[in-house]
């Protein structure tokens, strides 16, 4: 399962929250299971169209902080998912659901994880609150796979709008569009129930005001290109702050308990960005050469520059520093694993990560890394039960890469049609149904014995990817 912090609960409400009468949220068109089914489809739309981090050390981490808070609401927390878009601009999006997006750059900007948690607690207000249903009741009403199609070409043309995908909202959303821009009613709920789940959620309260402020005045006087994604979306004005900061009065003080990973996470996200620009790495190195005890963070930063432009045996050194201060800080297993991997130096790499996984049973960033260890010294078998373990428990949770790197074990071990059905599900996820079915067609036609019940296998799965397909060629048509 995914990594939580268990904290004691927390007495956060001053008096009762009211919220403004919005209706009933559950009064919407959509069944749950139609909803769910809307979710999953825009889930693959976004996998196709938008640049998605699925470092599984990110993805754990959005996760335990998505559902940290959703601890702490009265809805169904079994249909959410949190991802992170590999993109600059500040912003989030609320999907249908309960998928729920969040750019890298906002993760980046934010100056502590009660920023971000706050901004996190505002899209999940989005979702219990039925906003996103509640906005298109008429455009419901069309084909599911037609609607998560325009849903995620909506968020995509909002980042790219030269991208090709836009042209669906162009050609099939017209007045769709207005119908999904969320009201000052939504936001306002939005902004005073994520106001209290992030209360509840161990958070400061104020952080919620105080990052949109700080948003609005860094831009006051920019102009509009300059403008965050996320004050667009969620337009703030003075009246919004002002309220937002009344509302925030109203708890006791909080102090933040935030997760142990967040500096660990914003300092890998700007490795990945910047690794290629020579003055912010010389920067990272006087940083991280500096003789003092308090820069762990700065020499892990400086440990993945390095790594990332191959720089091995340099970042090895700091690595095994950093591990030896602290052997059982899993970012310091992990980066240790993963420069003995690179540098080819697979029992080194298992070695250390039988240790860890003994340690934390399971983890899904340690077991990805294991496997993935296994499968480069020839022990895909092996690997083979750590990944269906690994998506067993993972659940609703588990990345198309775990399905990848599943297939590649199974295809080591020879098991062709595991490993057809496997990579098939990873093209499917991704968006790529088409190649989906090329695979499991080129399994039946290439596979000299493949036994009955195999083959009822892959058939049974073919028919199913080839009705998605039908409905994904009537979307191309509109």
């Amino acid at each position: 399962m995914l990594l939580t912090l268990t904290l004691p609960p927390l007495q956060t409400r001053a008096d009762p929250i009211n919220l403004p009468d919005m209706g009933d949220p559950s009064a919407t068109v959509l069944s749950p299971r139609e909803e769910r089914l809307l979710g999953q489809a825009f889930m693959r739309n976004i996998r196709r169209s938008l640049p998605l981090i699925e470092d599984v050390e990110v993805h754990t981490y959005i996760n335990a902080l998505g559902y940290r808070l959703l601890a702490n609401t009265d809805t169904d927390r079994t249909g959410f998912s949190f991802f992170v878009v590999d993109a600059p601009s500040i912003n989030a999006f609320a999907g249908p659901g309960g998928y729920i997006g969040v750019h890298s750059g906002l993760i980046l900007e934010a100056k502590n994880e009660g920023e971000l948690a706050a901004v996190v607690a505002h899209e999940i207000a989005h979702v219990t609150q039925h906003h996103l249903s509640r906005s298109f009741q008429k455009a419901a009403k069309s084909n599911l796979q037609t609607t998560a199609a325009i849903l995620a070409a909506i968020i995509l043309s909002s980042i790219d709008p030269n991208a090709a995908s836009a042209a669906i909202v162009a050609a099939t959303a017209g007045n769709i569009q207005q119908q999904l821009n969320f009201t000052r009613a939504h936001e306002k709920e939005a902004d005073w129930l994520g106001i209290d789940i992030l209360a509840k959620g161990g958070y400061d309260p104020h952080h919620m005001a105080a990052f949109f402020k700080r948003l609005e005045e860094a831009t006051r006087f920019s102009d509009s290109s300059a403008i965050p994604e996320l004050l667009r979306t969620h337009p703030v004005t003075a009246n919004r702050i002002s309220d937002a900061q009344n509302r925030a009065l109203r708890y006791p003080p909080i102090s933040d308990h935030p997760l142990p990973n967040f500096d660990y996470v914003q300092a890998k996200l700007r490795a990945q960005a910047k690794h290629m620009q020579p003055d912010y790495v010389a920067q990272m190195r006087q940083k991280a050469t500096r003789a003092n005890a308090d820069n762990k963070l700065s020499r892990y930063e400086y440990a993945l520059l390095l790594l990332y432009d191959n720089q091995l045996n340099e970042a090895l050194a700091i690595s095994s520093n950093l591990l030896e201060q602290e052997p059982e800080k899993i970012n310091n297993i992990a980066l240790q694993a993963e420069i003995d991997y690179t540098l080819g130096r697979y029992a080194d790499a298992e070695t250390l990560l039988t240790k860890a996984l003994g340690l934390y049973p399971k983890h899904p960033w340690l077991t990805m890394l294991y496997a993935r260890t296994l499968i480069a010294d020839q022990k895909p078998q092996q690997a083979n039960q750590q990944l269906r373990t690994l998506i067993t428990e993972q659940a609703r949770f588990a990345l198309p890469s775990y399905y990848h790197l599943l297939a590649k074990a199974q295809q080591q071990a020879g098991a062709t049609i595991d490993s057809a059905l496997s990579l098939a599900e990873y093209y499917y996820q991704t968006g790529q149904t088409h190649s989906a079915i090329s695979q499991l067609e080129k399994a039946l036609d290439t596979s000299d014995a493949i036994d009955s019940y195999d083959r009822q296998r892959v058939e049974a799965k073919l028919e199913f990817l080839k009705r998605q397909a039908l409905q994904e060629k009537e979307i191309e048509k509109h």
